[in-house]
């Protein structure tokens, strides 16, 4: 035994030995009261106010440098056994917890972002150091999430509000459409239910095909007009030789 070992177990003895010749004052009860339970002891929480974490924030910054050095290294992000050897004696987490701990450090940093907007600002300098490290590899899929949330609702709401105009209606909207609906109607059998379609058809894709067809009528009456004049060309010339 080394000699700074005896000493502590010398000094822990004499600790002991003191604490052994402390006299206790005499109960003035026969029978002491019992001590009130102990409370059970509060997992500790994030510096956010989130979920109890399972995974210590020192091991969270190492996972997530690892992750950011994958992805800039190789354009995606790491798979579970990529994971795994990146983080080999590093961390005491297998490949398949790490990646989801991957998933859900990425919720966090949703959440995070929507509590930045409110004014709140992660408080401890490792929850700094994880939203710094999460924003490398996840700002861009917020600003992309906040468009398809803006698309779904305008779709709904387009949905919503939308109702079935009569034909009549949409041909003083967009008489050049109309026309080559009543075109395309009159052709076919089932040329009611292609007009009472018509009826349903959004303003931004009325005006598109309205623009289009007004386009095509303007190049076909050009292209007339010159077919015109040439076939004018012809017949005089062809009268020269009959005068």
């Amino acid at each position: 035994m080394s000699p700074s070992s005896s000493d502590d177990e010398a000094a822990i003895s004499s600790v002991s030995s003191e604490e052994d010749d402390i006299s206790l004052p005499s109960s003035p009860s026969p029978s002491p009261e019992p001590a009130p339970a102990a409370k059970k002891p509060r997992r500790p929480r994030s510096g956010t106010g989130g979920p109890p974490r399972s995974w210590p924030t020192a091991d969270e910054v190492v996972l997530l440098e690892a992750v950011v050095a994958h992805q800039e290294r190789h354009g995606q992000l790491p798979s579970r056994d990529d994971l795994a050897t990146a983080l080999a004696g590093r961390i005491r987490f297998s490949g398949e917890q790490a990646a989801r701990r991957v998933d859900s450090l990425r919720h966090r940093y949703y959440g995070s972002v929507r509590r930045l907007s409110r004014g709140t600002v992660p408080v401890t300098d490792d929850d700094m150091r994880v939203y710094k490290l999460s924003k490398r590899l996840w700002e861009g899929t917020v600003a992309e999430r906040a468009r398809r949330r803006e698309h779904r609702a305008a779709d709904k709401a387009a949905r919503r509000h939308h109702e079935r105009r009569g034909f009549a209606e949409l041909e003083a909207l967009y008489p050049c459409l109309a026309a080559e609906v009543e075109a395309i109607a009159s052709r076919r059998p089932c040329g009611g239910v292609l007009k009472t379609a018509f009826g349903l058809i959004g303003d931004e894709r009325a005006a598109t095909l309205e623009a289009r067809v007004r386009k095509q009528r303007r190049a076909e009456l050009k292209a007339g007009m010159k077919r015109a004049e040439l076939r004018g060309q012809v017949a005089r010339t062809l009268l020269e030789f009959i005068e």
